[in-house]
């Protein structure tokens, strides 16, 4: 993709194609998933100066240039996806700019939330939510750089329910504290490059003792999609070396509140007694 950048820098270009380009270089994640009407709309200008400038970079149409697009982020996935924390450092280092890092991030983050919540319907967050008030137990799994996400539903769950199991450390306690799980319970659990084996042992654990498995991951082609109920898709892709875990949080925060909106007076008077303790004892 560095050949079509050096194309495009390299181009005699019209206002009109100068246009294009900086729309094309700006949105190089996301461009592919466009048409042409809409790529023509969000640029301001006709679909027949967006074909002659697709040519112009050397493709036969715009379906061509739609499918090296999709090729190259298909590519980029697949190369990173399994890539440690080191090897994510080497490969993105020289691509990060320190004068718009913000305004990179921003966009990598904004793109993040407009693709997962794009795909988050009512009716998915509400079986959710079902599974979850009609559990006993709710175990709630996520390790590593995904244990922050693990944490931060339990601790707000907590406050609304009991029999809140967080599980966190990716060793022989997480199966020790799933052994026990039944029907009656539930397992929410997150997970995203490099995928945990182990999710999946526990996966199959909740699976052969009959209990509702809930999935939030960053691609239903995960293998782990096929076990659970439900599933609610987050992207984590960042623009450095570790991904970014804005769109799961907000993901379980539309859960939360789901789950708020439906309070009763045993989870208010919860939430009260907890609120009171913790205020006089200072545990904030």
């Amino acid at each position: 993709m560095n050949d079509l950048v050096s194309k495009i820098q390299k181009m005699a270009m019209t206002r009109t194609d100068s246009s294009i380009a900086d729309y094309v270089l700006d949105h190089l994640d996301t461009v592919g998933f466009q048409t042409s009407t809409n790529l023509a709309m969000a640029v301001g200008v006709s679909d027949a100066s967006v074909i002659r400038f697709i040519r112009k970079l050397g493709f036969g149409g715009y379906g061509e240039f739609r499918n090296a697009m999709n090729r190259r982020i298909a590519e980029q996935y697949q190369s990173q996806k399994d890539l440690s924390p080191s090897e994510k450092y080497d490969f993105t280092r020289d691509s990060l700019h320190k004068d718009s890092l913000i305004s990179d991030v921003t966009r990598y983050t904004l793109d993040n939330l407009q693709q997962s919540l794009s795909k988050l319907d009512n009716a998915t967050v509400d079986k959710i939510v079902d599974t979850i008030l009609n559990s006993d137990r709710k175990y709630v799994v996520g390790f590593r750089g995904t244990a922050c996400c693990a944490q931060y539903m339990a601790s707000k769950l907590i406050l609304l329910l009991p029999h809140i199991i967080p599980i966190t450390h990716a060793d022989a306690t997480a199966v020790e504290n799933v052994v026990d799980i039944t029907a009656q319970d539930c397992l929410i659990l997150y997970s995203f490059p490099r995928y945990s084996e182990l999710c999946l042992v526990l996966m199959k654990m909740a699976r052969e003792r009959g209990a509702r498995i809930i999935l939030i991951t960053d691609r239903l082609t995960n293998s782990l999609a096929a076990l659970a109920d439900s599933v609610a898709i987050a992207h984590v892709k960042g623009l450095g070396f570790t991904n970014s875990y804005v769109v799961p949080l907000s993901v379980s925060e539309v859960i939360l509140l789901a789950i708020s909106g439906r309070s009763n007076l045993t989870s208010d008077a919860r939430i009260r007694e907890l609120d009171e303790v913790i205020g006089s004892e200072k545990l904030y």
